[in-house]
């Protein structure tokens, strides 16, 4: 079975995280074998996967950038990030567990790290590519998460900050299932924003969110139409914009960052986030349950 996630031209921490965390949970489960796909972590469930080969399904999400798959006897579903994914499958709501990477609870204590930062700040990795946001919290004096670091280095640091503000939905998702309050930034770009509902129906969490508006020219920019056309237009010559502006960052976002850290932090039930955390953990022994007949007709008896 291979297993299936999204990677662009960047890494991106919710999106790298598959690799991180799977091999740990599942050991030796994984191979290159594309007739079966494992649909992890992340908005993943297209409608373009090949009819004919198996797709097994395990906490990953719909989120509206191709019509929703449907369903036949080449999907397997244990359990999807939240009720609309649910909805749009046409599977029972009780499959909206959450999202799949609450796991990391069974491989990451962030109790064990030293609190180091008062506020930190995530950015969609978009905006960590095109914004100014690094400049932006340094002027501010909040510290600044990169989301295409390493899945550790963003872990730790995630760990040592007593609140995380983040317009990365998996910089939120994974603050939540640490126990880090967070803060949610509304999406500069719109086609990011709604799959973040769909996690938050799993733990019955109502989303706060804050906006933030542009770092810089590229972002102001990209905002002034809406359609992915222009918006691709703008951040295609960012470098050029930068240079013509003289890299320029927006001192009113960081006024607005400062005031966003001022708030209180936003965190699920802990009711919640255990009872979500248990349920995919009997999902993942149901999974390995699932396998093991293929694994055992696999082996070859050792002749004598």
């Amino acid at each position: 079975m291979k297993m299936f996630f999204y990677r662009g031209k960047h890494e991106n921490f919710g999106d790298e995280l598959n690799h991180w965390l799977w091999p740990q949970i599942l050991p030796e489960f994984f191979d290159e074998d594309e007739s079966d796909l494992f649909l992890g972590i992340g908005s993943i469930l297209y409608d373009n996967f090949d009819p004919s080969i198996r797709k097994v399904v395990f906490g990953s999400g719909w989120g509206g950038y191709t019509k929703a798959p449907t369903l036949d006897d080449k999907w397997t579903v244990y359990f999807v990030r939240g009720k609309k994914t649910a909805q749009e499958l046409g599977v029972d709501e009780s499959l909206g567990i959450g999202d799949s990477g609450i796991l990391i609870r069974s491989l990451w204590d962030a109790g064990k790290v030293e609190k180091r930062h008062a506020v930190s700040f995530i950015p969609h990795y978009e905006s960590a590519m095109y914004g100014a946001w690094e400049k932006v919290c340094a002027k501010a004096g909040i510290h600044f998460i990169d989301p295409r670091w390493s899945v550790e280095k963003v872990l730790e640091e995630i760990s040592a900050s007593e609140k995380v503000i983040s317009e990365a939905m998996h910089g939120v998702i994974i603050s939540d299932a640490l126990r880090v309050p967070w803060r949610a930034i509304v999406p500069l770009d719109p086609a990011n924003r709604a799959k973040w509902y769909d996690w938050a129906s799993a733990l019955d969490v109502s989303i706060d969110f804050d906006t933030l508006g542009p770092s810089n020219p590229v972002e102001a920019l990209a905002a002034l139409r809406k359609g992915s056309a222009w918006r691709k237009a703008i951040t295609f010559r960012h470098r050029r914009i930068r240079q013509l502006t003289g890299d320029m960052a927006f001192g009113s976002a960081g006024a607005t960052l400062k005031a966003v850290a001022a708030k209180p932090g936003q965190l699920s039930a802990d009711a919640a986030i255990e009872a979500a955390h248990a349920a995919m953990l009997a999902q993942v022994e149901k999974l390995k349950a699932d396998f093991a007949p293929a694994v055992v007709r696999d082996v070859q008896p050792v002749e004598q």
